[in-house]
């Protein structure tokens, strides 16, 4: 969900509706005459990997490539939070209970509306935010830690917003030697454009306000919707209804399993409720990989049949093309006041009726009269952060048994767009094969961009792969479309 890095994907609601609706419509990009040479899609991976024998090569040679590891990440361990078998939203709500009034948590992983996306995380900051003016008086020191959209969030509401008259002396540490957390936007060198290697797009934003506050940011954005053409096993574009019946399959399974007793893995209620027994199986484990464990960086086998699915954002959707980590940087700027200290992680946290000591991985002792935190779901599960005494019981269930989900991107960049494919949204059939969904992120930049997501076992089995295997299987991928005619 998403993504992203949070919010990665698109909303699965929405998503759905698109397949049913065809994936017809007019290009974003001028086309260029189609290359190709090959005649399967293992003899089009293995020509773009060792060199096509063809006088045209399928797919030419990336300009660059960006790629993300966010399991490797220290300061995230992983992409966003996810519902697993056994787990239910009441966790949320249960990491996001203050403790004594002097421990406070935030992030998109205590969102009850939108967890695992940006506005998610904006929310939780918001919620936190007055929790903390409900049990503060005026003239405190509150110390924040992380300064990721729901940290920034806290902070602005705290010191510059709906808080401000209370005086508050606001202090945010972060471990990472910039802001924005997951909001990670970079530039390729020699490029004019940013690769979004966290969240790239703004979810459903006829019910949140984060699409205004990006463009109080001034970030650009360009709509985008999920129109997608899909290649099959033979190399031939499949029908726009191919996903329809795996989709109801899904979907009536999951609403089986809410009737049952114990909760159970989304996977075992396809299987057991029957509902998929006539549906291609083929189409049916193509849904379950891009529809399914690249929507929640968890795979069905792993995702609640009960809860999971109910999680995802509905709405018209923006792809953000401006850099988002320009709206940390924006929010920092509405912060005056506040003392802001980078590259700063935090070992331990301390609390007791008197107030709040954090120490920091430098052995740094900085005092608080109350502390929120706001690191991610998996540095939480890692136990990076210690807590004396020690969490609720509450707390503890919840970290634990929540699940943070694992999706990646590789963006690769070309001189000039080289396909004919007019679909923002590629999928390929292709069982055990990674980088098989991709989309065009091109529309609104000035340079030629694609991307590809994986997502749970398979992104954490890549995160182990050298950037040249990733980008000769990524070019694979990329040339068995090509040799299809896209």
């Amino acid at each position: 969900m998403g993504g992203k890095p949070y919010d990665v994907r698109g909303g699965l609601v929405e998503r759905r509706q698109l397949l049913r609706m065809g994936a017809t419509g007019g290009a974003w990009w001028a086309t260029l005459a189609t290359a190709g040479g090959c005649s399967s899609q293992r003899d089009a991976e293995r020509n773009a990997t060792r060199g096509s024998t063809s006088t045209r090569q399928p797919v030419p040679e990336p300009t660059a490539m960006v790629r993300t590891n966010w399991s490797k990440d220290p300061w995230a361990r992983g992409s966003y939070s996810y519902l697993p078998v056994g787990a239910t939203p009441e966790l949320r709500r249960a990491l996001g209970t203050p403790i004594d009034d002097r421990l406070f948590f935030a992030g998109e992983a205590t969102d009850l509306g939108d967890p695992g996306t940006v506005h998610g995380a904006r929310a939780s900051g918001m919620r936190v935010a007055t929790q903390v003016a409900a049990a503060t008086g005026t003239d405190e020191t509150l110390l924040i830690i992380g300064a990721g959209m729901a940290g920034l969030t806290a902070a602005f509401e705290l010191s510059a917003g709906r808080f401000a008259d209370r005086r508050y002396r606001v202090r945010l540490v972060e471990a990472r030697n910039r802001l924005g957390g997951r909001l990670d936007s970079v530039r390729p060198a020699g490029l004019d454009t940013y690769a979004e290697r966290g969240a790239s797009w703004v979810h459903g934003i006829e019910t949140n306000e984060l699409d205004t506050l990006v463009h109080e940011a001034r970030i650009d954005t360009v709509p985008f919707d999920y129109r997608q053409a899909t290649l099959g096993l033979e190399g031939r574009r499949l029908p726009t209804d191919y996903l329809d019946e795996p989709a109801d399959a899904v979907e009536q399974a999951a609403a089986w399993a809410r009737r049952q007793g114990a909760d159970q893995a989304l996977a075992d209620a396809v299987e057991a409720s029957g509902f998929a027994e006539k549906v291609d199986q083929e189409a049916l484990e193509h849904y379950l990989t891009t529809e399914v464990t690249d929507e929640y960086g968890a795979s069905a086998a792993r995702l609640s049949a009960r809860w999971a699915l109910e999680e995802g954002s509905e709405g018209t959707d923006l792809l953000v093309v401006g850099g988002y980590s320009n709206l940390a940087r924006h929010l920092a700027n509405q912060i005056p006041k506040v003392d802001v200290r980078l590259s700063t992680p935090v070992a331990e946290v301390a609390y007791d009726p008197d107030g709040v000591t954090v120490i920091t991985q430098t052995d740094e002792t900085l005092s608080a009269d109350r502390v929120i935190v706001t690191v991610p779901l998996g540095v939480l599960q890692a136990g990076d952060i210690s807590f004396s005494p020690a969490l609720s019981e509450d707390h503890q269930t919840a970290i634990d048994d929540l699940g943070m989900g694992q999706l990646d991107k590789v963006i690769l960049y070309f001189d000039t767009p080289f396909w004919q494919e007019a679909a923002p949204m590629w999928t390929r059939v292709a069982p055990g094969h990674p980088f098989r969904e991709w989309f065009n992120t091109s529309p609104g930049l000035a340079d030629t961009q694609l991307t590809t997501l994986t997502g749970g076992d398979v992104a954490l089995a890549w995160a182990e792969k050298t950037d040249h295997q990733v980008q000769a299987a990524a070019l694979g991928a990329l040339a068995t479309f090509m040799a299809a005619g896209w």
